[in-house]
Order: structure tokens, then sequence, then C-alpha cells
């Protein structure tokens, strides 16, 4: 039943508040109680509508409950659901087979956890038992999941006191491109000082094992320029370490090519996936290595639920669905037609545009002339506006000044405009303080 009469609703949302934990506070209007999903769409227990910016928090990359997905999901119901770790289902052979012929050169095996966080941890489990080395680098501003070894990668202070211990004694920061905020200078003469003390950094822990980055930060939305990476993998080569990429949020399609690396001809040693990998249904994340790699891994019990065979043959579907129906090329156009109309606001709030296909959002700013971060009051009521305009988005970015946009890759740029007319609106409206 997806109708319910308002005193129903108040009921599922009463009973949400009653029952459901979360990791986090939720602001005024969420959370919001979700009772149907289609395309870009979704529809809350109150009949109220959305324009998903969020792409059911970037998991629906082919839009919500996409026919081909629904298909594929409800036949293998039929067929086998989850069987042991030590064996296998011809749903998920054939998911590792596609990702091994879609992924970068190299990486011939696909192992199957279900979750981001647990992906990036096989990962550098792998790269510390085949280097016999305890130390990893992350980038600064990086985000590589929530669970303790993944914290231990990700850079933001609040998540990492999230673990009640001090972490970190294995791995370091080094400098990632934030372009728009360069102490160095304007883009136009960058000359990557930025990486300067990075072959330092990398001497002076000798026992590294591997670097974990992002090809583009999707906090925030930061795209390296291509001088940037020829420079640190070439540094990080040097040093026989191993790269271990992150293709979680930024994989299959969503940056307009099936993998991020593809824009700088990256060549990672590890490769990790998750979020949108079941189409939605289930949790599905893979560590791609090749057979060197693979040959001694030891990653004791495998996740009980990893390469579940309804979700593996919703993945595979959805693999299919990106490449037939052209989601990448549409990724792409409108990421750059995203970028283009949200400049034509001309607003003064409007600092910075990043967007890598349907990866990255805007970046707000008092004064674009100093770049002075619009505070988290502004940002707050810009998004609580939004929400009730029926847009959803998240916050994101260093500052917690960039409003956060990643559609489901069918998005339209009637979809597009619809959203910057209610920003439009929205942005004044807050400067006036209403």
């Amino acid at each position: 039943m997806t109708n319910y009469s308002k005193e129903e609703a108040d009921t599922w949302v009463a009973k949400d508040e009653e029952f459901v934990m979360r990791p986090w506070t939720h602001p005024p209007g969420e959370p919001v109680i979700v009772a149907k999903g289609r395309g870009c769409t979704i529809t809350d227990v109150h009949g109220k509508e959305y324009l998903d910016l969020t792409a059911g928090y970037f998991v629906n990359a082919a839009g919500h409950c996409h026919p081909r997905i629904v298909e594929a999901a409800t036949r293998q119901l039929g067929e086998v659901l989850q069987v042991s770790g030590k064996h296998g289902t011809v749903a998920a052979i054939r998911l590792a087979e596609r990702l091994v012929h879609l992924a970068p050169k190299g990486l011939h095996k696909a192992f199957f956890s279900t979750g981001g966080s647990e992906s990036n941890e096989f990962a550098l489990r792998m790269a510390r038992q085949h280097k016999k080395k305890p130390d990893v680098a992350y980038l600064e501003n990086a985000y590589h999941g929530l669970t303790i070894g993944s914290l231990e990668v990700t850079a933001s202070d609040k998540y990492r006191e999230s673990a009640g211990r001090p972490l970190g004694a294995n791995t370091y920061a080094v400098p990632n491109a934030y372009c728009y905020r360069c102490k160095f200078g304007p883009a136009a003469t960058c000359k990557v000082e930025c990486l300067d003390g990075l072959a330092a950094a990398f001497d002076a822990r000798p026992q590294t094992a591997a670097v974990i980055a992002e090809p583009i930060q999707s906090v925030g939305g930061l795209a390296p320029p291509q001088k940037w990476w020829d420079r640190f993998d070439r540094v990080r080569k040097e040093r026989g370490i191993l790269l271990v990429l992150d293709e979680v949020q930024t994989g299959l399609g969503r940056t307009g090519k099936m993998f991020a690396a593809e824009h700088y001809g990256l060549i990672p040693d590890i490769m990790t996936g998750g979020k949108g990998l079941s189409g939605g249904v289930g949790s599905l994340a893979m560590t791609m290595a090749p057979d060197a790699l693979v040959e001694k891994f030891f990653g004791g019990t495998t996740p009980t639920s990893g390469g579940n065979a309804v979700s593996a043959a919703a993945g595979l579907a959805l693999l299919d669905t990106i490449v037939d129906e052209g989601l990448i090329e549409n990724a792409a156009r409108m990421g750059r037609y995203f970028t283009e109309a949200s400049w034509s606001l001309k607003d003064p709030w409007i600092g910075d545009v990043r967007f890598t296909g349907l990866l990255g959002g805007i970046e707000l700013v008092r004064d674009i002339a100093s770049k002075e971060i619009l505070g988290k009051a502004e940002v707050s009521r810009i998004k609580d506006l939004l929400h009730e305009q029926g847009m959803l988005i998240t916050v994101s970015g260093t500052h917690g000044n960039v409003l956060r946009l990643q559609p489901p890759l069918i998005v339209t740029a009637a979809q597009i405009d619809q959203f910057l007319a209610v920003l439009a609106k929205v942005l004044p409206a807050v400067r006036k303080g209403k």
C-alpha cells in the first residue's frame, strides 16, 4: 500500500521516531518516510513529491525502481537468494566477470562485501598483507567510510571522534587538490605546488604500503587537474606504494565515465566500489585486484551476505542499463548543463560550481571576491527551504557549504531547471532573513 490517509501517514512518522535509530540528529522535516520512488522522484507517506537530487543517498544510479532492475531482482528471488561464502552463484559470477571487463586493466578478480566501508577495509588489508607494511596514506578531506578501519583513512574529525578512541597510528594525511581555495594562486598559474611536500611525507613513512584516494573527491566534488594526478602517481610509484582507488561514489557512470579513474588514465593496484552496485536492491560492494595480490590474500570469514545473489542479479541489470540506455553519456551531458545553468543564476552567494558528470555541487560563499564561507545557519536554512519546496539535497564539503547535487543518471535538463528555479528563489529569501 502506498496511498495512506493523513492519520495513517502521521502514525508511520510517529512509529519511525519511536522505534528507528539513526546515526545523526535530523533537521526539521526529516526524515522523509518514503512510500514510493520512480525515476528521479520520491513520494512520502503524506503524498508529497520530491525531486531526489541525492539518488537515494547516491545509490539509485538508474533512478528509483528501474523496471529492468526490478525484473532481474524479482526473477532471481525465485531461483536462489544467498549461499555460503565458501560457494557461489551464477548471478555473482556473472557480475564479477562483467566488472572485470569494465574496470581499468590489470584488475582480474572481484571480492564481494556488503558496503563501501567494508570494501575499503578489505582493500587496506590486502595492501598491507601484500606489501608486509602497516602504514597507509590518505588525502586531506577524504571520506572512505565509517567502520573503524575505514575511519582511520577518513579525514573528518567529527567522524573520527565518533570511534570513541584515538585513530591513525598507522595512517596519515597527504595533500589533496582544492583548486578553488588554493593558497598558491589561481589555476591558470598552477604548478602543483600543493604536492611539493609529498615525496618527503612518503619518505618519512618508509613502512607505507598504500595510499587510498578517490580519483575525484565526492565530499565537495573536488576534481584535481591532470597534472596533479600525474605527479602524485609518479611519486608514489617511485616508492613502490600501492594505489587503492575508492570508486564507491565515483564509479558506475557517475562522473561521465564508467569509473572516474578513466578521466586521468589511472591504473589502480586495487579498486573498490559500492553504493549503487546493487542497483538499489540490498547492499553490495566490491574490492577488485590483480591475481598477484589476490593469490595470498586472507580475508578471514567473508561477509555473511557478501555477493548476495539477488543484489548481484540487480547489479548486473544496472550495468546493462547504464550501457544500453546511454546513462554515462547523459551524466556527462547533464553535468555540463548543471554547471552552465547554475552559473547563469548569477547569484552573489554562488562562489564555485563543480561538476564532473553528475558528481559535484555548488559552493556557497558570503562574498565572491574574498571567498568567505557562507555560515552554517544560512546553509541549513537554504537546505530546509529547498526541502519544503520538494527538493531533496545534502550538504557537503570541507567547510559544510557545498550543496551536494548527485541525482540519478537519468535526470533531465527540465528537472535540473526545476531545481534551479527553486534555488533562484531560496537564495535571495535567505539573504533577506526569511
